[in-house]
């Protein structure tokens, strides 16, 4: 029997063929941003239009990206909000098999904290490493281990990452589904490592 339904293994693999593409070339276009300039003149005329791609994300870009996920602090898994959690964690897990959207606001199935069935244990926090400079490329990493404490093997079939900014909630930020579905099984942890980076 198959893990996913075949419109998400189809999904999956169109996935990993543009991976593979954008990996062996180093060509990412996850994040587009463009610059659109208009001169018009007295009269209101448009005289000169001008439009090019942005290539110059700097380190703030991700220094406020790392400001959201660090002040993370609800999760839709839990059902609570505004703080009423004993745990917070940029990085959630989840067992559905649906294709992301752009309107996603929470992962398909998002498993619980907890040690009950069908839960897992996340940590009081994630793991933010420094922000890194490497020629033109900033990036940081944020790393989360969260333990199967159920009693029985779960499967991860997708991750995301969630994130609050000035005390209102944001929400999913990232939506992933994994290529493979990963079996933790019981008294076992899963570390989920997200690297995030911008070139100029």
């Amino acid at each position: 029997m198959l893990r996913y339904p075949i419109s998400t293994l189809l999904y999956l693999a169109k996935i990993s063929i543009k991976d593979k593409i954008q990996d062996a070339l180093k060509i990412y276009d996850n994040i587009d941003a463009y610059v659109e300039i208009e001169v018009k003149d007295k009269n209101g005329n448009i005289i000169k239009r001008h439009k090019q791609r942005s290539h110059s994300f700097v380190e703030n870009f991700l220094s406020q990206l790392l400001t959201i996920l660090g002040r993370y602090i609800d999760c839709p898994a839990s059902g609570y909000f505004n703080g009423a959690l004993n745990y917070s964690t940029g990085i959630q897990i989840g067992t559905g098999t649906t294709p992301p959207s752009p309107q996603d606001t929470a992962l398909t199935s998002p498993i619980a904290n907890g040690t009950g069935a069908g839960q897992m244990v996340y940590p009081s926090s994630p793991t933010f490493g420094t922000i890194k400079i490497n020629g033109n490329t900033v990036s940081f990493t944020i790393t989360s281990s969260i333990t199967n404490e159920s009693g029985s093997p779960i499967t991860v079939t997708e991750v995301g990452l969630y994130g609050q900014s000035s005390g209102a909630f944001t929400g999913l930020l990232t939506h992933d589904l994994l290529s493979s579905p990963i079996t933790v099984p019981n008294n076992a942890a899963i570390t989920i490592i997200y690297t995030l980076s911008v070139t100029t």
